[in-house]
């Protein structure tokens, strides 16, 4: 059955202890409609902007108080600065109980409308593998979590952190994985623009890379970064032949692959160690290894 939920949305700041008058900064209210299916998590959400953040938002869920939550700090695609990107796809990750924290504002992103702002025949945007947003992100909830009078104090779990981003927010994924804060990463249809051995050895958490088919401008790179990862490292490679660059992120509940980041982070984060998580990753009837439209790789996963 449709519905229409009118979600929150609000913008924080980063920085290393805040005072109280920062911990109750100005929120506003998101200018999206979820006019789909509800997220399929238990927690209904809010997508927030707090003024203290502004370079960021937020989707969480709307009741946080009585567990620590764990993090997911996204990049978007297209080096966009757009928080609205994928709306229906980090909506369900925070329905199930993670705070997201996504780069850009929350602002939706129009891709026609971006290529026609740049001036004819410049390039886009250097997509470089800076982590420098997604670190910023965690200084921030890490401080919050700390600050009496947030609505975060001693609500999130800052020992379970998960850096992710979708094209160029792969890269900026990439680029924050050295921080030891980083309990796990996703390189979602991205890869490294070139082999980049002090990124690669960077690596110490496990590793999550999901790729579209070969019309997906980010396959070869995703293969070849799949190939590089030490063979260490815990490491699940999906193909989703069916789709290019763009993936399911838009569809229903974020499509195919809302459902695989949420077992992911199940996993990851939850400890999940069922049919939905663990268990659609590892063992040779996986969840993800019987279902014929996904080509799977996996080293040191058991």
């Amino acid at each position: 059955m449709k519905y229409k939920q009118k979600l929150l949305c609000s913008f924080c700041c980063a920085a290393i202890l805040l005072p109280a008058s920062l911990a109750n900064a100005e929120t506003k209210m998101a200018d999206y409609e979820n006019t789909d299916t509800p997220p399929t998590g238990q927690y209904e959400i809010v997508i927030e902007q707090d003024m203290s953040l502004s370079t960021h938002t937020i989707y969480r869920p709307k009741d946080i108080s009585g567990m620590r939550h764990p993090i997911l700090v996204w990049g978007e695609g297209s080096c966009a600065d757009a928080g609205l990107m994928f709306p229906e796809f980090l909506s369900e990750v925070a329905s199930h109980g993670v705070v997201v924290i996504a780069d850009g504002p929350p602002i939706r992103y129009n891709r026609e409308q971006a290529a026609a702002a740049r001036p004819a025949g410049s390039p886009p945007p250097s997509i470089g593998p800076d982590g420098t947003d997604l670190v910023a992100a965690m200084d921030w909830i890490f401080a919050q979590n700390a600050q009496e009078g947030s609505v975060f104090f001693n609500n999130v779990d800052t020992t379970r952190v998960a850096a992710m981003g979708m094209s160029c927010g792969g890269l900026m994924s990439y680029g924050a994985s050295s921080d030891p804060r980083v309990t796990t990463l996703g390189i979602w249809n991205s890869g490294l623009l070139s082999p980049n051995p002090e990124i690669v050895s960077a690596q110490h958490q496990p590793l999550i890379l999901i790729t579209g088919g070969e019309s997906d401008i980010a396959y070869a790179n995703g293969k070849r970064d799949f190939e590089m990862i030490p063979d260490h490292i815990p490491m699940f490679y999906g193909v989703y032949p069916s789709v290019g660059h763009f993936g399911t992120y838009s569809e229903d509940n974020g499509g195919e692959f809302g459902r695989v980041i949420v077992g992911w982070l199940k996993w990851q984060l939850f400890d999940d160690m069922g049919a939905n998580g663990k268990g659609m990753f590892v063992g040779d009837d996986c969840g993800m290894c019987i279902k014929p439209d996904w080509k799977i790789q996996r080293k040191n996963m058991y």
